[in-house]
């Protein structure tokens, strides 16, 4: 069931599915085998820190919650180059034709696109064909290193290593789309506000930004997160329950919603989907800047099927292959 929440009143109406949301007739592949690049980079970086995991959790949340990990000292294993994120689609390939395209399509072509945390670059490699401009910052050396190998034959892409929440390095009103997946399900509320405060000073006017980020808030004080993790983590093994993904505990989707707002950005539509599981613990958030915002209230979707989704278009690629 699909539902919009006005964001003046609070109140819900029911509003219809969103045809974006689920294409039949996904964007034609770029290129479905694998790249030299990768077994290179394997090679290269087989433990490397990431944005995700190094950030630990307010102190407000019980240490040593099932499925976030607040170690700093986290290393990452990048011998897949991110592809294993994509195993539900098959292919980084599929993900963004069947799933990440067709929800940000409406934003594209763009002048200038900014990508935060782009890892070893799986989605700057789609990106870098819908601008004229690309800037990508990520707090890891080894991946904006990985990037500058990828990409070091495309003259627009440019990548700036950062201290994993400063965007200094971009100037003032000069994006036309910011744009990053698969990272901010992780950095707790502090990072995640100091990036909106940045962001809502480098979008031009009109400027646009798709971010998927943690809803795993919502779920934080139920019943299941009370469960001791002696008993839990059984249970997450049986595939009884599932588990967290190592999102971070202290954001949802409405936090995300209000803190966008303080910093002169609108959410024109949210969509909370589920992630290897069944609870909606992620959120794919639309937003513009605030002096472009449309009149009518944000769009909230629930979508369970999001999982589905993916498996669908998994056996659609396996068919066409």
């Amino acid at each position: 069931m699909v539902v919009a929440l006005s964001s003046q009143n609070g109140k819900r109406s029911a509003c219809p599915t969103i045809t974006l949301l689920h294409s039949e007739n996904p964007t034609a592949p770029h290129d479905r085998r694998h790249h030299g690049w990768v077994a290179q980079l394997a090679e290269q970086w087989t433990e490397n820190p990431r944005v995700g995991g190094s950030i630990p959790p307010p102190a407000s949340f019980r240490q040593g919650r099932i499925g976030y990990n607040c170690c700093h000292s986290m290393k990452y294993d990048w011998r897949e180059a991110g592809e294993e994120w994509s195993g539900p689609w098959g292919s980084s390939a599929a993900q963004w034709a069947g799933t990440i395209f067709p929800r940000i399509g409406e934003c594209l072509p763009a002048g200038t696109i900014l990508e935060i945390a782009p890892g070893f670059g799986r989605w700057t490699h789609y990106l870098k064909d819908y601008c004229n401009e690309l800037w990508a910052v990520d707090k890891s050396s080894d991946c904006i290193q990985a990037c500058q190998q990828r990409f070091a034959s495309v003259s627009h892409v440019r990548c700036y290593l950062n201290d994993g929440r400063s965007l200094s390095m971009i100037p003032d009103a000069s994006v036309d789309f910011v744009f990053s997946f698969d990272s901010f399900v992780h950095p707790d509320r502090e990072v995640v506000e100091a990036y909106l405060r940045q962001v809502g000073t480098k979008l031009k006017i009109g400027g646009k930004g798709f971010i998927h980020h943690s809803n795993f808030g919502e779920y934080v004080n139920s019943l299941r997160e009370r469960l001791p993790g002696a008993l839990a983590k059984p249970l997450i093994k049986a595939k009884i329950l599932d588990w967290a993904h190592h999102r971070n505990p202290g954001m949802t989707a409405e936090l995300f919603r209000a803190l966008s707002e303080q910093n002169g950005l609108y959410c024109m539509s949210q969509e909370l989907v589920n992630w290897r599981g069944r609870r909606l613990i992620d959120c794919l958030s639309l937003f513009v800047r605030n002096d472009s915002a449309p009149e009518n209230p944000a769009k909230i979707i629930r979508n369970p099927n999001f999982m589905r989704e993916a498996a669908r278009i998994r056996r659609q690629w396996q068919t066409q292959a």
